[in-house]
């Protein structure tokens, strides 16, 4: 790939979520979708494919031979202790090593069991060295938007600090309105993991590169393309609270370029260098069940460039 700030900004960005609500297809739609997506001449966009751990065997089961294992992302669901999971997960990642690559594994904090936010990752670490693994897999923990949000990426950083190379993932939206998060919460989470470097990636709710008014949950969802936008002018220019609420909020696409020089938000920009650090080093990817509307927005708004296999 042609290294041009577009394609640092944009290339395998989106996690393929399909599984998950609103969409919430069947694992052979799901795979389908997946499928059409990675043969589509937007197929540099397309991340991991996702899926709980409670679907982890079907989807193996879906799978039709192929020349490599699909990649995928494993979300920590149900209500068994998350020892067993784990285990359960293991077992099956390396049983199906051929066919599934488990590269990535998603967990809630609230779905650890421990006192501190610290127990709860020293007993993560802990679980995963047990469960045997085929290749230790990248790990996100979703932390709460709330007033515990400073503390939960405070331990992050600890247990970064010990060598536990974790990250954090940022919920942004559901199937109701108060699932999305204010500006400020989100722009204080940004803010906060930029200042702790603690990397994320980000889920639920950013189906449109602008913030855009869902009736279907009545209220304002956040912009994908302000929240990476927001997180590489974080790392790149060390923007504070204040201008990151602000790049957050905006709706007006005359204040944004991405284009091969550099992405930029009123005036303040990153070029493909700077781009390509943030991503690798903060801001990973989000999970969206479908590619066809962000693409849509991105053609709108003629920020996606062609990219010949």
């Amino acid at each position: 790939m042609r290294h041009d700030a577009a394609r640092a900004f944009l290339g395998e960005l989106i996690d393929d979520a399909g599984l998950f609500p609103p969409a919430r297809l069947s694992i052979e739609d799901a795979l389908a979708e997946h499928e059409r997506s990675v043969a589509s001449e937007s197929f540099w966009l397309v991340g991991r494919f996702v899926v709980p751990a409670s679907k982890f065997a079907g989807l193996a089961a879906a799978l039709d031979d192929a020349p490599r294992p699909l990649a995928a992302t494993v979300v920590v669901d149900g209500a068994q202790p998350l020892a067993e999971a784990l285990q359960a997960l293991g077992s099956a990642a390396r049983a199906q090593a051929e066919r599934l690559a488990l590269e990535a594994l998603e967990v809630p904090l609230a779905r650890i069991a421990g006192e501190t936010a610290d127990d709860r990752l020293g007993a993560l670490e802990r679980e995963l060295g047990a469960a045997g693994f085929p290749e230790p897999p990248a790990v996100y923990v979703e932390v709460a938007f709330d007033e515990r949000t400073e503390a939960h990426l405070a331990a992050l950083q600890r247990a970064r600090a010990r060598g536990f190379a974790l990250a954090a993932k940022a919920r942004c939206g559901g199937l109701e309105a108060q699932a999305v998060p204010s500006v400020a919460a989100l722009a204080h989470f940004v803010w906060t993991a930029n200042r702790l470097e603690v990397p994320f990636k980000a889920t639920a709710g950013l189906h449109h590169a602008l913030p855009h008014d869902d009736p279907a949950i009545g209220a304002r969802t956040h912009g994908f393309l302000n929240l990476i936008g927001g997180a590489v002018l974080a790392r790149a220019r060390g923007i504070d609270r204040h201008t990151l609420e602000a790049l957050l909020s905006d709706r007006d696409p005359a204040n944004f370029r991405l284009d091969a020089a550099q992405f930029s938000w009123s005036g303040i920009g990153a070029d493909a260098g700077e781009i390509g650090v943030a991503r690798a080093q903060f801001i990973h990817s989000y999970g969206s069940c479908s590619l066809d509307e962000p693409v849509a927005d991105l053609r709108a708004l003629a920020m996606l460039p062609a990219l010949v296999r």
